[in-house]
């Protein structure tokens, strides 16, 4: 019975261990996403607003 219980909550651990793992992946991609975007509406900003500048 012991047998079972330990390998039981092995298999608990093992199953949080993978969910704050995926969790933690997903919340990385999902950061570098937002920081992507960011950097690209920035220079777009950027060169709109060297354009504008040139072109005056």
């Amino acid at each position: 019975m012991r047998r079972a219980q330990a390998a039981i909550e092995y298999l608990m651990m093992m199953a949080m261990a993978l969910a704050v793992v995926l969790f933690t992946i997903r919340t990385l991609q999902r950061t570098a996403s937002n920081a992507s975007n960011q950097v690209t509406r920035t220079s777009e900003e950027i060169i709109k607003t060297m354009s504008e500048r040139i072109d005056n």
